[in-house]
């Protein structure tokens, strides 16, 4: 079988198997509102991020070496853990594995954003699946997330109603800058 898989050059061309193709793939299913997640380099990740507005030109052009390195790492509140989760998370969506994914959202430290995106994804395969079984678990996993999302915002808003706005507003760096309320 694999073999077969591996002959086929309509099956080799929709594999996942450059970072391009990865962003091309995250912004067809989440939307063009989400920049980049994925580069090859750090340099090709700042000078998309300064082209972007994502960061500040005269900081950067200020600051040398490690003072630059430092002020980066104090701006980013994510951690490499949450980069790992991230992607471990967006992977388990991307290949199905919803309840592998569950577990990762379960560790991560932002919840919400993370869950809308996995329902964005879900609900983008469940408009394209042919199969019966299949299209219907993507929507039960959609409704899942979703459902998810929404309790987590409800909690949020019983405990403090401004900080449950400025979670829905707040541009998530780790997922392309995006906004729950844009996802």
């Amino acid at each position: 079988m694999s073999h077969f898989i591996q002959g086929d050059d309509h099956v080799r061309e929709k594999c996942i198997n450059t970072v391009g193709t990865l962003n091309d793939i995250l912004d067809t299913l989440i939307g063009d509102y989400m920049h980049k997640l994925y580069f090859n380099k750090q340099e090709d990740e700042d000078e998309y991020r300064l082209r972007h507005g994502l960061i500040d030109k005269k900081e950067r052009d200020k600051e040398t070496g490690d003072e630059q390195q430092k002020k980066l790492n104090n701006k980013k509140k994510q951690s490499p853990y949450d980069y790992i989760m991230r992607d471990l998370f967006l992977w388990a969506i991307l290949i199905n594995r919803i309840d592998m994914a569950k577990v990762f959202l379960s560790h991560m430290k932002y919840r919400i954003c993370p869950a809308l995106i996995a329902t964005k994804i879900l609900k983008q395969y469940h408009r394209k699946a042919v199969y019966g079984k299949l299209k219907d678990s993507y929507l039960k996993s959609a409704e899942y997330f979703e459902q998810y999302a929404i309790n987590c915002l409800d909690k949020c808003d019983d405990h403090d109603v401004d900080q449950a706005c400025d979670i829905v507003l707040q541009r998530n760096e780790l997922y392309g800058y995006v906004t729950c309320l844009q996802v």
